[in-house]
């Protein structure tokens, strides 16, 4: 893996350590893949619009043609410039639970967010989960259910992530 380009990782900052993004990227890591860490500032989900526009920019600025993973907990910032930035990018997200699913929301707040994840998951050339219920949940929201790649967060999972963009 050390002689394919790096890996550009979005999450939130204010993320927990050992989230499912940050386990398979430490884990493409350990098997010699380089990672571009970069961390988005804001109060994810719930954002501002600093938050978002640090976001979009954070996304302007890689390359064109660049391998990017996306955590789940980022989409919601990233909603907006993904669109423009979808066909030059590879992106990729890893998806731990769907956010508009989350208890204590508001069915305003539940389906706002789902909206957003919808057009976000759609623009992704995969999605990966770490379980069958989380595909299900992928693919209820009218994404193929192929666009949904079942892979938990170890060795061997990280090794086929890397196929993804066709490496």
């Amino acid at each position: 893996m050390a002689d394919q380009p790096a890996l550009h990782l979005l999450l939130p900052a204010n993320r927990a350590p050992d989230g499912y993004a940050e386990r398979l990227a430490l884990a493409l890591e350990a098997q010699g893949q380089k990672i571009l860490w970069e961390a988005l500032p804001g109060d994810y989900p719930r954002l501002d619009p600093s938050a978002v526009l640090a976001a979009d920019i954070a996304l302007s600025r890689l390359p064109d043609g660049a391998r990017v993973l996306v955590d789940g907990g980022a989409l919601p910032g990233l909603a907006a410039a993904l669109a423009m930035d979808s066909r030059r990018l590879g992106l990729v997200a890893l998806v731990e639970r769907l956010l508009w699913l989350e208890p204590g929301l508001t069915e305003e707040e539940a389906a706002a967010r789902r909206h957003l994840e919808q057009g976000a998951l759609a623009l992704m050339r995969a999605v990966a989960v770490p379980d069958a219920a989380t595909a299900r949940a992928v693919a209820e929201l009218g994404l193929a259910p192929e666009a949904a790649i079942l892979l938990p967060p170890d060795a061997a999972a990280a090794a086929r992530l890397g196929g993804l963009w066709g490496a």
